[in-house]
This record gives C-alpha cells, structure tokens and sequence, in this order.
C-alpha cells in the first residue's frame, strides 16, 4: 500500500498532476519563409521534425514541475495551421 492508502484509479481521479501545465500555446510562423520564432530568433524546422518539437516544447509552461516522459505529434491534415502534440508527463503525489 501507498502512503494515502488509495488504490490508483482513486488516486488519479482526486489528483491532477496537469495541473499548472498550459495546454494551448501560441507558436509564430514566418508566411514567407516558414520559419518558427524561437524566442528572438527564427528557427528553420520541417514538419513533425524533432527541432519544431523542441520548439513547440520550450513554449509550454509548466514542465518544470513534473518530469517529461514522452512528447510526440498527433497527426493534423497537411493544409492545416494546427500543430498538436500528445505530452505524457509523471510526478510523485506523496
């Protein structure tokens, strides 16, 4: 047994660990040449690559307090402007 004697469906249901985690964020696009801002500088990157993934990341706020398992993209329709990406994080309730 854990230290809340809870099984983990319990456990999940009363604790959320995404909490503090934005989940939309705003990622500019240059319309001429397709570059991403990064900061202050303008990050070339292809599409699902792992730079634009990096890029993606580093504009979501929150991940400090949680520990990053896996991060990847969630497919979108080629001529879409959306970019979506799936973030499985973990931390320790007790």
């Amino acid at each position: 047994p854990n230290a809340a004697n809870m099984c983990i469906n319990c456990l999940r249901s009363r604790e959320d660990i995404t909490a503090g985690i934005s989940k939309e964020v705003i990622l500019h696009q240059c319309r001429g040449c397709q570059r991403y801002n990064r900061n202050a500088s303008w990050v070339v990157a292809a599409p699902e690559s792992p730079q634009l993934l990096a890029v993606c990341m580093k504009k979501v706020s929150g991940l400090q307090r949680v520990r990053l398992v896996n991060a990847e993209f969630l497919w979108t329709e080629p001529h879409s402007k959306r970019l979506k990406v799936t973030i499985t994080v973990q931390k320790e309730v007790l």
